[in-house]
């Protein structure tokens, strides 16, 4: 856990912005090279700094240790006061499925989205329900958390990846969570060493849910991350947004 005490001052985790994409991540704009991030960093001010491109399945490692490689070159030969982490945007894909699971692999960040239910070859709930993604949600992430394979949890519980393919709303998913079992899973992660990521896309997405997890999360003393899984140069700067967000959890 690289925040090794819960922050609730959001203006002081906007310092750190740890979820952004380069252009090795397919998804990300050309603009956003490794120099690129780290200037626009410097000049948000910003203290620490996490890369996390996208990696979605065990055979995709090669690619991504390779990438890691030329990024850590770039920073090791950069003179900043910034803290940039090289990690990677890991995915938790299935009920007791995720990308390191059983791999002796070492990485200095791993954010592991367990959400993504566009992409293909995630798992799905037999029924198509809000519900049933919620319990399905809850399952993939009891096991990770239980072997301690993540150090953070990205835009954590939120169901907007799924409104193309179905129709419902940002809300949908997110309002089948009761805060006994956002307690329940936020105590989990926190016992198991893991944060839960404020991602300000998600946060606004389902400003609801973000605010139940915020609060319910202050109360029981766990540890929050900030990122803005930034994918263009202008997101690399948390503060762009932040006066939304603070509205939303405040």
């Amino acid at each position: 856990m690289f925040l090794t005490r819960g922050i609730y001052d959001i203006d002081e985790l906007a310092h750190y912005n740890l979820h952004i994409h380069t252009n090795f991540s397919g998804c990300a704009k050309p603009e956003m090279s490794f120099e690129n991030i780290v200037s626009a960093a410097k000049q948000a001010g910003l203290e620490m700094i996490a890369l996390c491109d996208h990696i979605y399945k065990p055979e995709d490692l090669k690619e991504f240790n390779e990438n890691c490689k030329i990024l850590r070159k770039k920073r090791d030969e950069l003179d900043s006061d910034i803290k940039i982490l090289i990690g990677g945007e890991f995915s938790c894909y299935g009920t007791d499925k995720y990308t390191l699971k059983g791999l002796d692999f070492e990485t200095e960040y791993r954010l592991y989205a367990q959400n993504h239910f566009h992409v293909k070859g995630w798992e799905q709930p037999d029924v198509i329900t809000p519900e049933n993604y919620k319990e399905l949600t809850k399952a993939m992430l009891r096991n990770l958390l239980k072997d301690k394979a993540a150090d953070t949890i990205a835009h954590p519980l939120n169901g907007k990846y799924l409104t193309k393919s179905t129709g419902w709303s940002n809300e949908a998913v997110g309002s089948c969570w009761t805060d006994n079992e956002i307690g329940d899973i936020l105590t989990d992660a926190y016992n198991n060493e893991c944060a839960f990521e404020l991602n300000t896309g998600a946060v606004l997405a389902d400003a609801p849910l973000a605010r139940r997890m915020y609060n319910i999360g202050k109360e029981i003393g766990a540890v929050f991350t900030l990122g803005t899984d930034a994918h263009t140069l202008e997101s690399v700067d948390p503060k762009r947004i932040l006066d939304e967000v603070k509205r939303v959890l405040l």
